[in-house]
């Protein structure tokens, strides 16, 4: 699956690219067509890629519940990644994440993914409410949270817990 922005093309992964990340193989990665500065999957991201992996398997592909890579379209450089853990809930609900490559931050990328991967979520029936979580330090998170339109629910020590959908 992909979007696009004036900048940017959001790109779900797929099995190949996956392997390429978790193998941190630039190489692998620039054969899949995309440029990379080595900083993509970051850390978290990167322990998160066996879960993403067997999502892919045991549905035989993407539905766009899933992980997305943000890329530009001036030169096809992966400068973070974006996505959901998971299917929507019973309840329609479903989590967003995302980061940017470290030298990639502060240009906006992050929000301009996260207003088109939002703007595709509420496209999907099942979809009722979107939640996000940053730590309490994450500044940068919050304030792109914030400029989407996401509200606080609740904070405790580790996380604030925010929603964009359903009952806002």
């Amino acid at each position: 699956m992909k979007l696009e922005t004036d900048r940017l093309i959001l790109q779900t992964l797929d099995l190949d690219l996956i392997d390429a990340a978790a193998k941190r193989d630039v190489r692998a990665i620039e054969a899949l067509g995309y440029k990379t500065s080595g900083e993509w999957p970051g850390q978290d991201f990167y322990e998160a890629l066996p879960f993403f992996r067997e999502l892919l398997v045991k549905h035989n592909g993407t539905r766009g519940f899933d992980s997305w890579i943000v890329v530009t379209k001036e030169d096809r450089e992966i400068v973070g990644g974006i996505g959901f853990l998971g299917e929507p809930d019973e309840d329609g609900m479903i989590e967003i994440g995302f980061a940017t490559n470290e030298s990639q931050q502060r240009k906006g990328y992050c929000h301009e993914a996260a207003s088109e991967l939002l703007a595709w979520a509420a496209s999907q029936d099942e979809v009722k409410k979107v939640t996000a979580r940053c730590e309490p330090g994450n500044t940068a998170s919050r304030k792109v949270l914030e400029k989407l339109g996401f509200r606080i629910d609740r904070s405790d020590e580790e996380f604030i817990h925010w929603s964009y959908l359903g009952d806002n």
